[in-house]
């Protein structure tokens, strides 16, 4: 018993008053900050500074120690004893401390004194805690980050990567040759130097625990229904634990994929998906972007700021009753409850219904003066003139699910319609897209697919940069930390132009483009916005 309760409820009220900042009773924390300022502790959570794994930063000139249970209740003697890459540790200039005790460690979450009694920097908060909520929080935080997570022996760690079983043979062979490729040759062949590097740097001894290992990756197939994946999944896991997954691919729905690691506390690092798990409190998986749904988002954000639209203006929006269609109509009416005043109409599609010339009419004659969202695939545009015709501006597109058949938007319509555009530009790739055909070539791999494998250079390239982060500290939380701090990608990805990180981002994909098309056979892409929209 842990205050009075059992040791599970005591971590679970402790974790909501370290990543919250609340109380177990509900109510927010108070903290006092710069020498007596009284803040919400919702403002000022442990996680903000010492982030979710407890292992500490470096930001902004100020060293954050590590408040994880093994740091905490050990001497701090120097850099060797901070977490993370040498560049880190080399930043600390502290002074050392004894190891915590609870007594101690009560006391510095009340007075913001450290183990060895002295006052603690201004920007440490002061926590007005009852003794029996410091007891709570001084038992998560002993628990915190204390034991390694699974999938490591004393040599080696592995991952697994999710491929589904939909996914043609060519695809799956475009996104796993450069996926080993990389581990066999970028991190195992040269592991070893690394490690021998880091334990010459730290004087570390021959019986200290490797801080690089080898990676070892195993493939996990899908098949069947998707109802049944997640017994599969479990299934793989029972047999070999992994520490992370490492990106996967699937032309469906990442939902049961991202169930599990949400269950399992396990991170999922950029899977590719055009249908991702849409949630603002879910932790576990990265992904590249929102997929479609970012589209029907971007499309209520530049709707909303650029025409002034009346509450008794109609907007209906189309798609069929499928996965994409479903995405971008959510994307599109989650964000217009937030930020629009015209009313909102569906009008969904069935999936063997026909959208053709006569479809087009009736519905163009129901809503007169509506503007139109067509979420829908070139195949159900035959006849769409009618909606010009009628008047009715702007028409709304995917060029996802256009799939770059933009000849299917007649000239007539061309005029009135604006396209979501959430990639790279045409011919705006040609840097990025020589970058990674030189590794490509480095590597001896073909160029079957480069729109695939520059997913797998963007994982391979904030992988990286997480592991040397991690270096040794082998707790999930802690290498899901070190991705959220990952840089801003700009050329490594061919179909993104700005990747951006940062903890609690889940979506690194931020931007969609407006576009509109020139006339003629073959149209071009007109820009009409910026790439972050508001």
């Amino acid at each position: 018993m842990v205050a009075g309760l059992p040791a599970a409820e005591a971590l679970r009220l402790g974790g909501i008053m370290y990543h919250k900042g609340q109380l177990p009773s509900g109510e927010p924390m108070t903290a006092l900050v710069q020498g007596g300022i009284e803040m919400d502790g919702t403002m000022c959570t442990c996680t903000n500074c010492h982030m979710s794994s407890g292992l500490g930063s470096f930001e902004g000139g100020i060293f954050t120690p590590p408040t994880n249970g093994i740091k905490l209740y050990a001497p701090l003697r120097g850099a060797i004893d901070v977490p993370g890459p040498t560049m880190k540790r080399s930043m600390f200039t502290g002074t050392p401390r004894p190891a915590y005790t609870d007594e101690s460690l009560a006391r510095s979450l009340v007075n913001g004194v450290d183990a060895a009694g002295r006052t603690m920097s201004e920007v440490m908060p002061r926590y007005d805690l009852s003794d029996r909520d410091n007891e709570i929080l001084v038992y998560y935080l002993k628990n915190l980050s204390s034991e390694y997570s699974p999938g490591l022996t004393p040599d080696t760690i592995r991952f697994a990567t999710i491929i589904t079983d939909e996914v043609s043979p060519a695809d799956r062979d475009a996104y796993l040759q450069p996926l080993d490729a990389y581990i066999r040759e970028d991190w195992n062949g040269r592991v070893k130097l690394v490690s021998d590097q880091w334990d010459a740097t730290w004087k570390r001894t021959p019986d200290t625990p490797k801080a690089f290992r080898r990676i070892e990756l195993d493939v996990w197939t899908l098949k069947g229904n998707p109802a049944s994946w997640e017994k599969q999944l479990e299934e793989y896991y029972r047999q070999k634990p992994v520490f992370a997954l490492l990106g996967g691919m699937t032309t469906g729905t990442w939902a049961p994929m991202h169930e599990f690691s949400e269950k399992h506390k396990i991170p999922c690092i950029l899977p590719t998906t055009d249908l991702p798990v849409i949630s603002e409190s879910d932790r576990y998986t990265v992904y590249m972007s929102k997929g479609v749904y970012q589209e029907g988002e971007a499309a209520a954000k530049y709707l909303s700021r650029v025409f002034a639209l009346p509450a008794d203006r109609e907007i209906v929006q189309v798609f069929r009753e499928n996965a994409r269609g479903r995405a971008l109509g959510r994307g599109f009416t989650d964000t217009w409850e937030k930020l629009g005043a015209a009313r909102l109409v569906n009008r969904i599609v069935q999936p063997n219904e026909k959208a053709g010339a006569e479809f087009w009419k009736t519905l163009s004659s129901a809503h007169p003066k509506a503007i139109f969202l067509v979420w829908l695939g070139p195949e159900d545009l035959a006849g769409i003139g009618t909606l010009a015709d009628s008047g009715n501006k702007p028409l709304f597109f995917s060029s996802t699910l256009l799939a770059g058949k933009f000849s299917a938007l007649p000239d007539s319509v061309r005029d009135a319609s604006l396209i979501t555009y959430p990639t790279r530009l045409p011919d705006s790739e040609e840097y990025s897209r020589t970058i990674l055909s030189n590794w490509m070539k480095f590597k001896k791999l073909p160029m079957n697919n480069l729109k695939i494998a520059s997913q797998v250079f963007l994982l391979r390239n904030v992988f990286s940069e997480a592991m040397y982060g991690t270096a040794g500290e082998f707790y999930r939380e802690y290498f899901l930390d070190n991705v959220d701090q990952s840089r801003d990608q700009q050329q490594t990805s061919i179909t993104y132009p700005v990747l951006s990180f940062g903890p609690g981002q889940r979506y690194a994909s931020k931007g969609c483009y407006i576009v509109t098309l020139t006339k003629g056979d073959n149209p071009k892409v007109v820009r009409q916005s910026d790439w972050v929209i508001y």
